[in-house]
């Protein structure tokens, strides 16, 4: 018998045991929760786009749309301990990404002053198919989660173990708006150590927003297909433009002005913020990819002046400067933020979008 075989099935006992070895505790299955998060009720319960749907998007922007990326569920329970139970297509795992980020769980309490953070469901590492216990110990009072997805995979599905005779009851987030971030890895939310600390996530808690997570890792190249999907958003209150990463100089400069203008046939009036390139460290002392982003936001600058100068209305503009920090140690590869560079660039983000969706426009 082949080792990968044998793994996937003691991985299947092992599921089938911990759920036995919980039999004093409720089971929840997932499709009693609510599932927030998506740009499309219509899509397939864990996936952010019903890619049947859209066939022209790139085969690379199809299976990225497959992964759980921003999703997340609520729900009230009195409960003292919380434990899931999950499967996801597969256990591979990026190399400049951790286990939790990219397959598991975290879940926050709401509090008086906001959510706090209260636990992880660690994956495990050798099978597409984990249980872990995220919180336990805690006082018998009525809490309200909120629990965020995996970032990085495909979610085939999950439960929800929680004490016997605790209360449950599922719930859904309302929010004051609706943003939706198209971009590149970064929104996808590498390097975030957690689902909940990729900024969309934590833009969403901090603006109370559904801030709808978009990002295609490596793939966010601005194709006509994708302006089309966005189009069949229903209703946003602002698209965010963070795609200069993926996209070649010569690109930025051939597609921003055609994506803006197509965007604007749906949503003739939604604001637009773009967002240039942060500063990849991995150019400090590598002259052509330092050069390469220099020519990147420089080219996405020239497009959105031209933009405003043909007419375009209600367009938004954050640059680079600062957006991870000055102290060269904002990211985890060079490339992708840590959780010290995600929070920086909620700094500099945040009060941008609090603007415009305050007034519709940013404030000089």
């Amino acid at each position: 018998m082949k080792k990968t075989n044998l793994i996937q099935i003691v991985s299947v006992i092992f599921f089938g045991l911990s759920i036995y070895a919980a039999s004093a505790q409720q089971t929840i299955l997932s499709s009693r929760l609510p599932v927030q998060g998506r740009a499309f009720s219509s899509a397939p319960r864990f996936h952010r786009v019903d890619t049947t749907k859209y066939r022209n998007l790139p085969p690379a922007v199809k299976k990225l749309y497959t992964h759980s990326a921003g999703l997340f569920t609520s729900f009230k329970s009195n409960t003292t301990k919380l434990s899931i139970a999950w499967e996801t297509v597969d256990a591979e795992l990026g190399n400049n990404a951790t286990p939790i980020m990219s397959r598991g769980f975290d879940v926050y309490v709401k509090e008086s002053d906001g959510w706090h953070f209260a636990g992880v469901a660690r994956p495990d590492l050798d099978s597409a198919i984990s249980t872990s216990t995220m919180v336990e110990h805690m006082e018998n009072t009525e809490k309200e989660f909120l629990l965020y997805f995996p970032l990085y995979k495909e979610l085939v599905d999950f439960k929800l173990l929680i004490d016997e005779g605790a209360s449950f009851e599922p719930i859904t987030q309302s929010f004051d708006k609706k943003v939706v971030v198209y971009g590149s890895s970064i929104v996808h939310g590498a390097s975030a150590s957690r689902p909940g600390l990729a900024y969309p996530a934590k833009l969403s808690r901090k603006l109370n927003a559904n801030v709808v997570n978009l990002g295609v890792s490596g793939s966010a190249r601005m194709e006509p297909a994708v302006a089309d999907m966005l189009n069949d958003i229903d209703a946003p209150d602002l698209i965010v433009m963070d795609c200069v990463p993926n996209s070649s100089p010569q690109q930025v400069a051939d597609r921003t002005f055609a994506f803006v203008q197509r965007l604007r046939q749906a949503h003739p009036n939604v604001p637009i913020l773009l967002i240039e390139s942060i500063t990849r460290q991995v150019g400090n002392y590598n002259m052509q990819r330092k050069q390469r982003l220099a020519d990147q936001n420089a080219n996405f600058r020239k497009e959105y002046e031209r933009l405003l100068a043909a007419g375009y209305k209600n367009l938004h503009y954050i640059a680079t400067d600062h957006l991870i920090g000055d102290d060269t140690e904002g990211t985890v590869d060079g490339t992708h933020p840590t959780d010290v560079g995600f929070e920086r660039m909620v700094d500099i983000i945040q009060p941008k979008m609090e603007s415009i969706l305050k007034t519709g426009k940013a404030e000089l």
